[in-house]
């Protein structure tokens, strides 16, 4: 080989590094999440439990969040007893893993017992307040996720500390200040976008495979076609690619 073909052979192979450094830093087109509302209005952990296969484990979700346990403890169509409300969620949480995918256990929001009232007969709390019931389901959800090691988001807590859970007008419940309406248990449009980002703050923390989420709860999560937080979330996911 002469002098002059060596040095061509050598600045086509420096061209070629070249080129594939740069090729190194061109970053990858991130795959788009899809998320999946599974909400169905009035369902508890038992009902969760009838409809995982066809509205979860059909979908190959790889992440899945969780949030159950307003009907079982608030909703006098039928309260679901707190051992049972535990088993049942230990039982959504295992056949989820089983099938391969990540859970994200999500804390129910507390309530507003004179808005719920309107709705419930009162002298059926006699018993347990509303209040100390869905602090129960919040104490069942942060032992469950301990002892399994799942990742838990304490929405419960994070109204209650930020002073957003009341009859007030800067509430994330519904109440007659924000909306006009006697509620005191589910969202407002700003709170289900408040839940979505605390949502996908976690996810992102705790490196979640975002392919497909499917979020699987009562009203809280199906929300309505204007507002919900699965909506929410979808957006912010992929904004944030």
């Amino acid at each position: 080989m002469n002098i002059c073909h060596f040095h061509n052979l050598k600045a086509t192979m420096l061209q070629y590094c070249f080129l594939f450094s740069c090729l190194c830093l061109v970053p990858m087109e991130a795959t788009a999440a899809t998320v999946i509302n599974a909400g169905v209005g009035g369902n508890r952990s038992s009902q969760l439990l009838k409809r995982l296969d066809r509205d979860v484990l059909a979908r190959k979700p790889t992440t899945v969040v969780l949030m159950v346990g307003t009907n079982d403890r608030l909703n006098l169509g039928g309260f679901i007893d707190i051992k049972s409300y535990r088993k049942n969620v230990e039982s959504l949480i295992d056949q989820i893993e089983a099938a391969g995918a990540k859970v994200l256990l999500v804390t129910p929001p507390t309530c507003v017992p004179e808005l719920l009232f309107n709705r419930h007969d009162r002298k059926k709390y006699d018993d347990q307040p509303p209040i100390e019931r869905m602090r129960e389901v919040r104490s069942v959800l942060l032992e469950v996720a301990q002892q399994k090691n799942v990742n838990l988001l304490d929405f419960h807590e994070y109204l209650i500390q930020h002073k957003i859970a009341d009859d007030q007008k800067t509430s994330m419940l519904r109440n007659p200040a924000n909306s006009g309406v006697k509620d005191g248990v589910h969202l407002i449009p700003a709170g289900y976008e408040l839940l979505a980002k605390l949502v996908a703050k976690k996810l992102q923390a705790g490196e979640f495979d975002m392919t497909t989420v499917v979020c699987f709860g009562d009203s809280l999560t199906k929300g309505s076609e204007k507002a919900n937080y699965p909506a929410y979330l979808q957006t912010i996911l992929n904004r944030e690619q």
